[in-house]
């Protein structure tokens, strides 16, 4: 019983260090849907990838936002008085507060991104995952307008945008370095020398994302996005996928 322990510990630790491990290199795959099942050999990459032409999210859209009653009910966390979550994401000129982490879960819940991801993306990632990663939960977030740097968790992050196209800037976790000491929520783009004097040596890539097209995130890479559009306010999935190591790591 002790030898059993001992190999499960000393897996578990060699899938730490892996999880530890990342492609640094500025690489990014780009397939089709009717490729996907290429996806599993580009995830041994550890590069980021892009996929055109997925199955949209009929959820989590001004379509479906305004045929719910959730939105419509729902006053989000700093909403002003009598402002539903249906008013605050159909305005564009809304502020909308920064959501915590858990407001935003609570929103994927009850935006049925769950069952879109069931449909379209748990068969291809069926062989990627095992029957030990099946075993853990998929995790997301609803997001809405832009979003801050911020480090990737889970073995594998999905950003889809459901309404507008963004414009991602992604950084491998080596160009932290680079960064003023509290960069998360920061944005690249917007960064002088006054507030980072190292940002010229910083690399970073800019990928435009649309509804239809996915981007797969690995873990420990850094990202952050705008709308493409001037006044625009993106709506987001953010979906995640862990390995039981970066399940605990992320824990």
């Amino acid at each position: 019983m002790l030898l059993i322990l001992l190999i499960i510990a000393a897996l578990f630790l060699i899938g730490v260090i892996f999880y530890r491990q990342s492609l640094q290199e500025y690489s990014i795959n780009q397939i089709e849907w009717e490729q996907r099942h290429e996806l599993d050999g580009l995830f041994e990459e550890r590069a980021p990838v892009v996929i055109r032409g997925i199955p949209q999210a009929p959820v989590w859209n001004h379509s479906d936002i305004m045929m719910r009653d959730f939105y419509s009910n729902e006053r989000p966390p700093g909403a002003p008085e009598g402002r539903s979550l249906r008013d605050l994401l159909m305005d564009g000129s809304a502020q909308i507060p920064a959501w915590p982490a858990s407001y935003k879960k609570y929103l994927f819940q009850n935006s049925a991104l769950g069952i879109w991801y069931e449909t379209t993306w748990a068969p291809v990632l069926a062989g990627s995952r095992g029957w030990v990663g099946s075993m853990i939960p998929v995790e997301g977030e609803c997001f809405v307008g832009a979003q801050g740097l911020m480090q990737m968790k889970a073995h594998w992050t999905l950003i889809a945008p459901t309404e507008g196209a963004i414009i991602v800037n992604i950084l491998a976790s080596k160009e932290i370095k680079w960064l003023p000491k509290k960069w998360q929520g920061l944005f690249p783009s917007k960064m002088t020398a006054e507030t980072a004097p190292f940002i010229n040596q910083m690399k970073y890539m800019d990928i435009i994302i649309r509804p239809g097209t996915g981007l797969w995130v690995p873990s420990h890479w850094l990202i952050s996005w705008t709308a493409k559009d001037e006044g625009s306010v993106p709506l987001v999935a953010g979906i995640q996928i862990h390995t039981p190591a970066s399940w605990l790591a992320s824990h």
